[in-house]
This record gives C-alpha cells, sequence and structure tokens, in this order.
C-alpha cells in the first residue's frame, strides 16, 4: 500500500494466491491451515511467503480468528506462535500490535478485511482482520485505542491502510444484520435484503477513532472479482484457501 511507503523502517505485503503449492479450490498460494488443505503444503506456502518477503518464517506470529474484537499485544517471546501451525497460533484474537523489530505479523483473510495500522513517530504496528462482525464490534477503534493506551500512539499520526475486501455490490447482507450496523450511509437496499460496504464501515470507524481520512488508504480489488488473484469464500461457494497480510518492523 502506497500509503507506507515512506517508513523504510515498516516492511509489509499482501499475499495472492499465486506461487504456492496446494491444488484445488487451495490453489496455489493458500496460508490457512484451518480450511481443509494439507498441513505441509501450508507450511511450504508460509516459507515461500517468508522467502519472498525476507523475513525468517521462524519468527511469524498468527492470530487463531474468531470474527471477534480481542487484541493481542505481541512480544519477541511469542515469536514463532502458530508460524507453522495452527494449534500454537495466538487463541482467540483478530487483531496482533507490537512494537518489536523482527517480528512478522500475519493475518489471514478471503474476503474480509486485512487492515494495517502504523504509528511512525512510536514505531508501532497492528494488523487487524475485520469482516462484519468485527467491524460491528468497532475492532479496528479498539485496537486505535490499544495503540494509545500502551504505547502513547496520537490516532492523528497513524497510518491505516485496508487491503482487498468484498465489495458492497458482492456483500449481501439479511436485515438482521443491517440492524446491527449503526453507520447507515454504508448500506443500501436491496429488496428485501441490503447491500453492505465494509470499506465505508471500516473508514467510518478509523475516522472516529481520530484516524485523518488523508492518512487512510483504501484497496479498490474485491476478492469475488479477482479470483485470479485472490481466495474468496463467497466467490468460491465456502471452500476457499486465506490469503494475508503480513507486516514487521
Amino acid at each position: 500500500m502506497l500509503r507506507f511507503s515512506g517508513f523504510p523502517e515498516l516492511f509489509h505485503a499482501i499475499s495472492t494466491r499465486g506461487n504456492g503449492v496446494s491444488s484445488g479450490p487451495y490453489h496455489a498460494r493458500n496460508l490457512g491451515f484451518h480450511v481443509g488443505d494439507e498441513a505441509e503444503n501450508v507450511r511450504e506456502n508460509r516459507r515461500i511467503l517468508a522467502r519472498e518477503c525476507g523475513f525468517k518464517v521462524e519468527n511469524l506470529v498468527c492470530a487463531q480468528q474468531v470474527h471477534g474484537s480481542e487484541i493481542q499485544i505481541v512480544t519477541r517471546a511469542q515469536r514463532g506462535r502458530g508460524a507453522l501451525d495452527w494449534a500454537g497460533a495466538l487463541p482467540a484474537c483478530d487483531a496482533l500490535v507490537t512494537a518489536e523489530t523482527g517480528v512478522p505479523l500475519l493475518i489471514l483473510v478471503a474476503d474480509c478485511a486485512p487492515i494495517l495500522l502504523f504509528d511512525p513517530e512510536n514505531r508501532v504496528l497492528a494488523v487487524v482482520h475485520a469482516g462484519w462482525r468485527g467491524a460491528v464490534a468497532g475492532i479496528v477503534a479498539k485496537t486505535v485505542a490499544t495503540m494509545n493506551a500502551h504505547f502513547g500512539s496520537n490516532p492523528r499520526e497513524i497510518r491505516a491502510g485496508i487491503g482487498p475486501c468484498l465489495c458492497a455490490e458482492n456483500l449481501e447482507i439479511g436485515p438482521e444484520v443491517a440492524a446491527q450496523i449503526g453507520e447507515k450511509s454504508a448500506l443500501a437496499p436491496r429488496g428485501e435484503k441490503f447491500l453492505l460496504d465494509l470499506r465505508e464501515l471500516l473508514a467510518h470507524d478509523l475516522e472516529n477513532a481520530g484516524i485523518e481520512r488523508e492518512n487512510l488508504e483504501i484497496s479498490p480489488f474485491c476478492p469475488k472479482n479477482r479470483g485470479d488473484l485472490f481466495f474468496s469464500h463467497r466467490g468460491q461457494n465456502g471452500i476457499a484457501g486465506r490469503f494475508g497480510l503480513v507486516a514487521w518492523l
């Protein structure tokens, strides 16, 4: 994401489906252990990602994501948690925050939004997984608040990026879900259902948390529309691999 290009201390990447060893609905670079792929394929895909990006896969830290709003502060002692297995990943959390160097953090998605937050003043980064449930629970605002409380991050100095996620035309929800959406400008009626603009919902939450709109970048890619590049849970009828956002200092 270009918003972060001026900060040489920050490294980040969003993976695609290319250059991996998995097959079938997981072709080719599935990074998720929990979706039915062979575990050794996932390990090799993560090793490939690490080699390409220039970090040590043994230092990677991952989360057992649950579509919630729990946040984990990651220390150097936690390097390797979930790097090459599912069981070792940090349990029941959807955002990882660190101020440590050499600790790459990975968030996995396949329609939900991967979000990168970076405070260049205090050298703090966060990676966040947010679908509609996480957005409704305010996970991005809570992550910004965590960065402020633990590291002194000023929200107005934080840079934010929303990665590839479902666009509004592909995110149809029922009225029971729409009733939970606080930002009504993110909703558009379609018959008896609604279209949810997840990007706008998250952007609104970030702005309410103090992020300046000029410090926010939003990817135009929709995984369902670009199945050649990204896995899509909805686009693949619920059987799909996972691509990821990885970032480190």
